[in-house]
């Protein structure tokens, strides 16, 4: 559904629609961005999201353990537009002229390819690419015909869905057969996925407890340790609680084919699966790859001086998982493009007003996990200090907390807290399960 009517028809020879902002690209950093702007009194702003409604990236793994889309506290891009005063259209980026400082947002088709509303462009003063990254194949066989990856909502919804079907097949046509899942890649978004995956209690909704199948879990990791980059006494903690809940850890195994119902390791190792997810890390969106007169690194994500400017362009910006900087790239997560967007808040209002812009430095926070059954884990930076490693209900509220921050953020103080109330007392009194389908 399309929420505004500027810059969507252009007549011919007619100027496209102009903003001082264009913003493409709604997550974690984009829309705390577009939101931070407006209530600084920026208003001349335009938001860009293929989709019409934002879901809090960290949480997508428990959506597609069986969290219903209501239970995500999912938010409305034209109601944020509309609290804030700044302009929301649903479109996809299909290229960036920099010279004339347009974007050229994709048509918008019907299933059945017929065009709702045809290509148009956006002319902006500066522009924000935070479209976030693609998950990487590395062309392997298999991977694109028989895997899952975890990108957005929509990625998380099917994976529910295959998921919840075959757990409702085996337990009605299996003969006591297990289920097999298996996660190949085991950085943060595979041991959390994997660990709500495991949960077959949040499953009970679709058979009798007893009816379901066993659920049986691998992880499948072509280093030598899990969670790559990750301190080592968390990673050890980590996969201690995984293998305590049940699930196997295999280390030091390169997938070399996916099938429908196997995932081979280049050691001629055979691990049935029902469901493979394939979750290998983050690289930059494929669209990066069809704009040329952007500078892009190895893993085609857009180069950005410490300003967060492009390295060939000072109106085009880029924050989160499309970007990285060329001094010292921070992580691919939602705490560094959250920074990045509060770095930009500050910085791009003097930019447009003619002043330079400071350079962005990201604060590290911590690690924050969340394993279901296994519980959840946090090391936390403290100053100059030595770093506190907390687990168990100071974890959860750690990891909440984070995601309070981002609600209020994007909904102010008070409007925050209201959707906070709702959340823990719809969480209190409601099922533990929403099926999709």
């Amino acid at each position: 559904m399309i929420t505004s009517t500027e810059g969507l028809s252009q007549a011919a020879g007619a100027l496209p629609a102009f903003f001082s902002v264009v913003i493409v690209g709604g997550g974690a950093g984009g829309l705390e961005l577009a939101a931070g702007l407006a209530k600084d009194g920026c208003k001349d702003i335009l938001l860009i999201d293929r989709n019409t409604s934002h879901i809090w990236k960290p949480r997508l793994h428990e959506m597609a353990a069986g969290l219903g889309v209501g239970e995500l506290d999912t938010l409305s891009y034209a109601g944020v537009a509309e609290k804030w005063g700044f302009a929301y259209q649903q479109g996809e980026l299909h290229s960036v002229s920099p010279d004339d400082k347009t974007v050229t947002l994709a048509a918008i088709r019907q299933q059945d390819g017929e065009v709702v509303v045809p290509e148009r462009q956006i002319a902006y003063q500066s522009l924000v690419l935070a479209i976030g990254g693609s998950v990487p194949d590395f062309g392997t066989e298999g991977v694109v015909e028989h895997a899952f990856r975890l990108i957005d909502g929509t990625d998380a919804a099917r994976l529910f869905l295959r998921f919840s079907q075959g757990l409702l097949a085996r337990s009605l046509l299996g003969a006591g057969r297990p289920f097999d899942i298996v996660v190949v890649g085991s950085g943060a978004t595979g041991v959390e996925l994997a660990a709500h995956l495991k949960q077959d209690h949040l499953c009970a909704a679709l058979a009798p407890r007893s009816a379901l199948p066993d659920i049986r879990v691998t992880i499948i990791e072509a280093a030598e340790q899990i969670l790559s980059g990750v301190p080592d006494d968390v990673r050890q903690d980590v996969r201690g609680r995984l293998e305590d809940i049940g699930i196997r850890i295999e280390t030091g195994k390169q997938v070399s084919k996916i099938t429908p119902e196997e995932v081979q390791t280049k050691d001629g190792a055979r691990y049935p699966s029902d469901l493979t997810v394939w979750t290998t890390g983050t690289v930059g969106p494929p669209v990066a790859k069809q704009i040329g007169s952007l500078e892009t690194n190895e893993k085609g994500q857009w180069l950005v001086k410490p300003t967060l400017q492009t390295t060939a362009f000072d109106a085009i910006f880029a924050l989160g998982d499309c970007c990285a900087l060329t001094d010292d790239p921070a992580p691919t997560t939602a705490q560094a493009a959250s920074e990045q967007a509060g770095h930009l808040i500050a910085n791009l209002p003097k930019w447009l007003a003619g002043d330079p812009v400071a350079p962005f430095e990201f604060q590290n926070k911590g690690t924050l996990l969340s394993l279901g059954a296994g519980g959840s884990i946090a090391k936390l930076k403290k100053g100059f200090g030595d770093d506190i490693l907390i687990n168990g209900r100071l974890a959860r509220a750690a990891y909440q907390g984070l995601y309070r921050q981002h609600q209020y953020h994007i909904l102010g103080l008070v409007k925050g807290t209201e959707e906070i109330v709702a959340d823990l007392f719809d969480r209190a009194i409601g099922p533990q399960l929403k099926v999709f389908g």
